[in-house]
């Protein structure tokens, strides 16, 4: 297994996570330096596997970071127009499935949010 797939399987199972504790896993279980650490997730986020979100509500702003998608908006529209048996997606439903796929991101970050306020 990657050290990509390490941290992928990480977050599926810890959900999102702060940043520090993510260096410190890596640091601690994976054997890499805590600069090593920081430039795999740098290259994760820059590649969109995982994604930073800024908590600014503290002080001081603490990053989290968070499973990225791991197929690109459009391959998971035409996997849904697929599924649909459509053979080619119009724009207009391409359109509304983003915005179903966006209402449903929201709702899940609101529901981790939560998770996550229900913890501290």
């Amino acid at each position: 297994m990657s050290l990509e797939q390490k941290i992928i399987s990480y977050l599926c199972t810890y959900g999102t996570t702060k940043e520090t504790d993510l260096i410190t896993y890596g640091v601690q279980r994976l054997g890499l330096s805590e600069e090593a650490m920081v430039k795999l997730i740098d290259e994760m986020v820059f590649s969109g596997r995982i994604e930073r979100i800024l908590h600014n509500e503290l002080e001081p702003a603490v990053n989290y970071i968070k499973r990225g998608s791991l197929f690109p908006l459009e391959h998971e529209l035409q996997a849904l127009s697929d599924s649909l048996e459509l053979n080619e997606a119009s724009n207009q439903q391409i359109e509304k499935l983003r915005e179903i796929l966006q209402i449903a991101e929201a709702v899940a970050e609101k529901r981790m949010k939560r998770k996550l306020n229900a913890i501290d």
